[in-house]
């Protein structure tokens, strides 16, 4: 990891782990929180994205298992950040409901988070 990515991401760790706990947060409200460790584990890839558009850098960083990506946050330069981990599981209260992952977005002190729900067949 270069010593500019390094730098950010010390930078942005505190915004990464309230947003974990954000996505943990709309676990929780289904009882599915133990789906999610209490605090994140370190990134398996991570890398600064520049936007085309404003030449801004995001803070990427990627969950890896096996080779597949089961999670991911970006942390723009303004602060706005937006993550999702996938659950992939059957809903435990709504059983016409399919949990497909728990996502956050916003900023620190201003996150919402919701579960991304698929019907279930």
């Amino acid at each position: 990891m270069t010593e500019i990515i390094t730098e950010r991401l010390q930078r942005d760790w505190p915004v990464v782990c309230e947003i974990w706990q954000a996505l943990r947060g709309a676990l929780d409200a289904v009882g599915l929180q133990d789906q999610l460790p209490a605090e994140p584990t370190a990134f398996t890839r991570t890398e600064l994205k520049k936007d085309p558009f404003d030449s801004s850098e995001s803070l990427s960083g990627e969950w890896l298992v096996n080779g597949q990506l089961i999670g991911s946050v970006i942390v723009h330069e303004n602060g706005q950040a937006y993550a999702e981990y996938d659950v992939v599981q059957p809903h435990p209260t709504k059983p016409q409901w399919f949990i497909e992952a728990t996502t956050a977005w916003g900023k620190s002190g201003a996150l919402a988070s919701e579960l991304r729900l698929l019907p279930a067949l």
